[in-house]
């Protein structure tokens, strides 16, 4: 009964259409990160690598800063299906690249470089970059029911490369071999991996070429485009995309929470009053999270995890980007309004983050044994990760039903850009952080 409920009124093909679709969002960055016990292995930057991925990450945003301006400035404005075909053709292009040349190395000032996956992911974060101001509007074109169904492709962007991880199996720490001539060597991780790193990549740009499909599709195939709202496709922006909300049923508002207007405009029939809550303190906690879980925590999670091994950098990265969308979801469907509560779980998640910002400094030295210390620093990662996913999306939420939501944006990179900056200067001038490399 309720699969038949399900089913009425909607095109399966659609949604799964828009899954694959909303996969591409951040699948790219998302699975290089859980990528990352290996390439710090094996690329020359070593522990240090995170850091310097955090910082391109973030030149990125220009991606987006420049659609915006061309759709303010421009008199005719950028068609939004050319440009998303545009931006998944490049991510296709630099995921090949990425599966081809992550390992091409090149002298900049005097020391060896990782020029080719820094270019690669450079392309590849202004992909996902972009794709944050370009593909909600696009679904706003389609029936709202099946904006949900791109909402979790968004959410597998961080699951399914996290799932491929595991599968991977990277697992064991570097050793030092005597052969049998009496010679030594240095046994690398990626020795001990089901497959390679290069292999995981092409299982990253096969995801990026299926959600390039499924836009074409989305694009052109008449079963899709009869699931329109609106024909008209050529200049729509994110205010044609709350108003295509305002036609959904009144039931399927939390979808609205990607729209500050949307919701401006639901409230007025109805009468309803911004509900209050204290600005600064929101804006602040947000800022400050964004600060440590986009920027700072990911540029150091090698420092904090590596001491312990392999195995448990491993598990605290893959975990972590599991349990963020997870958190997301909960957050959707079980938003939480008090501010008291948002307030303690951004306690309790600094709390979590301080340990890990000590056991970053104790690098390459352990807190504790292999065992204890090591199963605490994957909880700490996992747990604080998931408590910041939902304070994020929470306090969005709050910042759209009180009209700040702009604000929100503005200090989500602000905090995250800090927090990168702040720690590739720790790491790479400062030499804070201290790795450990095993030598024969």
């Amino acid at each position: 009964m309720m699969l038949k409920n399900f089913l009425r009124n909607r095109v399966v093909l659609v949604d799964l259409l828009a899954v694959l679709f909303g996969i591409s969002s951040w699948i790219s960055i998302n699975g290089l990160w859980v990528e990352l016990p290996l390439l710090v292995q094996h690329l020359p930057e070593g522990w240090a690598l995170p850091s310097y991925l955090s910082i391109i990450v973030q030149m990125a945003n220009i991606g987006p800063i420049t659609y915006g301006l061309m759709r303010s400035c421009m008199k005719t404005p950028p068609s939004q299906n050319r440009s998303i075909t545009l931006l998944l053709t490049v991510g296709c292009g630099a995921s090949l690249a990425l599966a081809l040349g992550w390992d091409l190395t090149s002298v900049i000032d005097g020391k060896m470089r990782s020029t080719g996956l820094f270019i690669c992911v450079f392309f590849l974060s202004l992909v996902d970059c972009t794709s944050s101001v370009l593909f909600l509007p696009y679904m706003g074109i389609f029936r709202q029911v099946y904006l949900n169904s791109y909402l979790i492709g968004e959410g597998m962007s961080g699951f399914v490369p996290s799932i491929a991880a595991l599968a991977q199996g990277v697992s064991g720490n570097p050793v030092c071999v005597t052969l049998e001539n009496g010679s030594s060597i240095i046994q690398e991780v990626t020795d001990q991996a089901r497959f390679t790193t290069s292999g995981f990549f092409i299982f990253l740009l096969g995801m990026m070429i299926l959600s390039l499909l499924a836009f074409l599709f989305l694009q052109h195939l008449p079963t899709a485009r009869s699931e329109r709202i609106s024909s008209n496709m050529s200049s729509r922006s994110s205010a044609t995309f709350s108003d295509a909300l305002q036609d959904t049923s009144p039931d399927a508002v939390d979808a609205d929470t990607i729209s500050q207007e949307s919701m401006t405009h639901h409230q007025q029939p109805r009468n309803k009053q911004p509900v209050k809550y204290n600005k600064y303190l929101l804006l602040s906690i947000q800022c400050f999270i964004c600060f440590l879980s986009n920027g700072a925590l990911p540029a150091i999670q090698s420092y904090s995890c590596l001491p312990y091994g392999n195995t448990v950098y491993h598990m605290a990265v893959t975990l972590n980007a599991m349990a963020n969308p997870m958190m997301a979801f909960l957050a959707f469907f079980l938003p939480c309004t008090r501010q008291t509560v948002i307030t303690a779980l951004a306690v309790v998640g600094s709390l979590l983050s301080a340990f890990i910002i000590t056991t970053a400094l104790y690098s390459p030295a352990m807190i504790g044994t292999v065992e204890v210390g090591g199963t605490f620093v994957v909880l700490t990662w996992v747990v604080s990760g998931a408590m910041f996913s939902y304070v994020k999306v929470s306090v969005a939420g709050m910042c759209r039903d009180s009209g700040w939501l702009f604000h929100c944006g503005v200090l989500t990179q602000v905090g995250s850009a800090g927090g990168a900056l702040l720690m590739f200067i720790l790491v790479n001038q400062v030499n804070l952080f201290q790795g450990y490399y095993v030598t024969c």
